[in-house]
C-alpha cells in the first residue's frame, strides 16, 4: 500500500520526492532572486566616461567642465563610473559587455561653454548604448545618466564660480537687507512727525519683510552651499515674492510718507534720505526679480539656455530591430536545457563491455542522442529566419547550439553514469540554477561576486554570449573556443568512466 510508511521505509524513494519537490523551488527562489538582484543593484552598473576636453577660461578662472562632471557623476554613485583614455577602447568594452554605456565628452568643450552665450550654440556630449546587449541595463543607464546631464546644464545655467547668477542673488539680497534696516532707522525717526499710525503699520511691515528676507537668504546661501537645486529654486521663489512684497507695500507706503515729508520742512532732510532708500531698495528689487524669472524660466527666451546647454547625441551600436532578436538567446538556452535533461532521463545506464574499448561504448550511448540533438537544434533555431538575421549567421547559431546541447548532455549523462538515477536529479538541479543565473542576471552587475568571477566560463553564458554576438555582427571566437573546451572535458570524463568501470570488473573477475 503507498502512503507516508512506505516512503519513509524506502529512502530511494523519499530522496525522488524530495528532490521532485526541490527543484521547482530552486526555479521559483531563483528567478526571483535573480531579478530582485538585478533591480536592487543596478547602481553596480558600469559606464565609461571619456573626458577628451581641455582645461579653458569659464566663468573667470582656468577648468575644465568635462573634469568636474566627470567628478560629480562619479560622486553621485548612481553608477559606477570607470575612466577611459579613448573613445575605441570605451566602444570595444561595450561590445564585450564589460560595460552598460559611454560618455564621450568633446574636445574644448569648456571653451564651446564659455562662448555659449554669445554663440548660442549647444554642446553635443556623445552617448554610446548598445541595446542588443541588455535593454534594462541600456534604458537604465540612460535614464540616469540624462537625468545627470540635466542636473549638469542647471548647475551649469547656475554658474559654478564666484561670479556666477547665484552668488549674485545671494549679495543682491543681502543688501537689500541691510537697505531694509536702514529704511526701519529713517522710518522710525519721522513717525512722529507724520501719520503716526500709517508709520508704525508700515514700520512692522518692513520689520516683517526684513527678518523674512533675512531668512530666506540664508536658506539660499546653505542651498547653494550644498548644491541643492530644489532648495535653491524654493528660496529663490520665496525671495522674490518677498521683494514683490516690498515694492507693494513698503515702497508705496513710503510714498505716501514722502508726500506728507513734502510738506513739512523740517523732516526735508529725512525725507531726501528716505526717497533714496526707497529708489535702492526698488532697484535692487527689479534687478533681483529679472535675475530670479530668468532662474526659474519665466521668459520663453531663457528657457532654453537654462535647459540645453548640453545635449546628449545616442549612438547605439547594436540597435534591435525586433524583441525575437533580444529574447533569442535566453529562449535558446532554455531550450538546450530542457532537451538535455529530458535526453539524460531516456538514456540508458549500460553495462560495461570489457571487450570493447571505452571510446567505442561512449559513442554507442553519444550518437543517439548526438543525432537527434543536431535535428533538435535545426528545429529550435528555424524561427530565427523570421527575426531579420541572416542566413549565414544562422548556420553559425545552429553550430553554437548543437555544441551546447552536446555539452550539456554530456553533463547530465556523467553525472546519471556516476551517480545512477540521482545524478540525473542532480544534474538537472545544476542546470536549472545555472540556467536562472545567466538567464536573468546581467554579468556588468554581478562581475564583482563570486558568481560573476566564474560566471563567463560557464556553457549557458558562453551559449548566450555566443548566439548575441552572432545576431549583433560581434566576436564569437573566445565563447566557441569555451563551448570546445567543455565539450571536450566532459566527453574525456566520460570515456575515463567506462574505462575505469571496465578496470573495476576485469579487478573483480580476477579476484573471483
Amino acid at each position: 500500500m503507498f502512503g507516508w510508511q512506505t516512503i519513509l521505509k524506502n529512502k530511494h524513494s523519499l530522496v525522488k520526492w524530495l528532490l521532485a519537490m526541490v527543484i521547482p523551488v530552486i526555479l521559483v527562489a531563483g528567478y526571483l532572486g535573480a531579478t530582485s538582484h538585478v533591480t536592487q543593484h543596478a547602481n553596480r552598473l558600469k559606464v565609461a566616461v571619456v573626458n577628451l576636453d581641455k582645461p579653458a577660461q569659464f566663468e573667470g578662472e582656468q577648468q575644465s567642465v568635462g573634469a568636474k562632471l566627470t567628478d560629480q557623476f562619479k560622486a553621485s554613485k548612481k553608477l559606477v563610473v570607470k575612466k577611459y583614455s579613448s573613445e575605441k577602447s570605451a566602444r570595444e568594452a561595450l561590445k564585450l559587455g564589460q560595460i552598460s554605456s559611454v560618455i564621450v565628452f568633446p574636445n574644448k568643450m569648456t571653451q564651446q561653454l564659455a562662448n555659449f552665450k554669445s554663440s548660442g550654440k549647444n554642446v553635443n556630449v556623445k552617448q554610446v548604448i548598445a541595446t542588443g546587449n541588455n535593454q534594462f541595463a541600456t534604458q537604465y543607464t540612460s535614464r540616469v545618466l540624462e537625468d545627470l546631464i540635466n542636473e549638469a546644464n542647471v548647475k551649469l545655467s547656475m554658474g559654478i564660480s564666484n561670479d556666477s547668477t547665484l552668488k549674485n542673488l545671494a549679495k543682491q539680497s543681502n543688501s537689500l537687507a541691510d537697505k531694509t534696516s536702514d529704511l526701519q532707522a529713517n522710518l522710525q525717526a519721522v513717525g512722529n512727525a507724520i501719520d503716526t499710525d500709517t508709520a508704525k503699520d508700515l514700520q512692522t511691515d518692513a520689520s516683517d519683510l526684513a527678518t523674512q528676507l533675512a531668512t530666506y537668504s540664508v536658506e539660499l546661501n546653505t542651498a547653494i552651499s550644498n548644491s541643492d537645486t530644489d532648495k535653491i529654486k524654493e528660496a529663490a521663489a520665496k525671495i522674490n515674492d518677498v521683494s514683490y512684497k516690498m515694492q507693494t507695500t513698503v515702497v508705496g507706503g513710503i510714498s505716501n510718507i514722502v508726500v506728507n515729508l513734502n510738506n513739512t520742512q523740517a523732516l526735508s532732510q529725512k525725507s531726501g534720505i528716505i526717497q533714496t532708500e526707497a529708489t535702492s531698495v526698488k532697484n535692487g528689487q527689479t534687478a533681483i526679480s529679472n535675475k530670479l524669472k530668468s532662474l526659474l524660466g519665466d521668459k520663453s527666451e531663457t528657457t532654453t539656455s537654462l535647459t540645453q546647454m548640453l545635449t546628449l547625441n545616442i549612438t547605439d551600436i547594436k540597435p534591435v530591430k525586433n524583441d525575437g532578436q533580444v529574447i533569442l538567446p535566453q529562449v535558446l538556452a532554455v531550450g538546450v536545457t530542457v532537451m538535455a535533461i529530458l535526453f539524460g532521463l531516456v538514456l540508458p545506464i549500460k553495462p560495461e563491455k570489457p571487450e570493447a574499448l571505452a571510446l567505442e561504448q561512449w559513442w554507442d550511448n553519444f550518437q543517439i542522442g548526438g543525432l537527434l540533438s543536431v535535428v533538435g537544434a535545426l528545429l529550435m533555431t528555424t524561427s530565427v529566419l523570421l527575426w531579420k538575421i541572416p542566413i549565414t549567421h544562422f548556420w553559425f547559431i545552429v553550430g553554437v547550439v548543437i555544441l551546447a546541447e552536446w555539452i550539456m548532455l554530456s553533463f547530465v549523462w556523467y553525472l546519471k553514469q556516476l551517480f545512477g538515477q540521482a545524478g540525473w536529479w542532480l544534474a538537472t538541479g545544476i542546470s536549472v540554477l545555472q540556467l536562472i543565473i545567466v538567464a536573468v542576471s546581467y554579468p556588468a552587475i554581478v562581475q564583482d561576486t563570486a558568481f560573476g568571477i566564474s560566471r563567463p566560463f560557464w556553457p549557458l553564458t558562453a551559449l548566450i554570449s555566443a548566439v548575441n554576438h552572432i545576431t549583433f555582427s560581434g566576436e564569437i571566437q573566445q565563447n566557441v573556443m569555451i563551448l570546445v573546451i567543455w565539450w571536450i572535458i566532459l566527453t574525456i570524463l566520460l570515456v575515463s568512466q567506462y574505462r575505469f568501470r571496465q578496470r573495476k570488473s576485469l579487478t573483480e573477475k580476477i579476484d573471483e
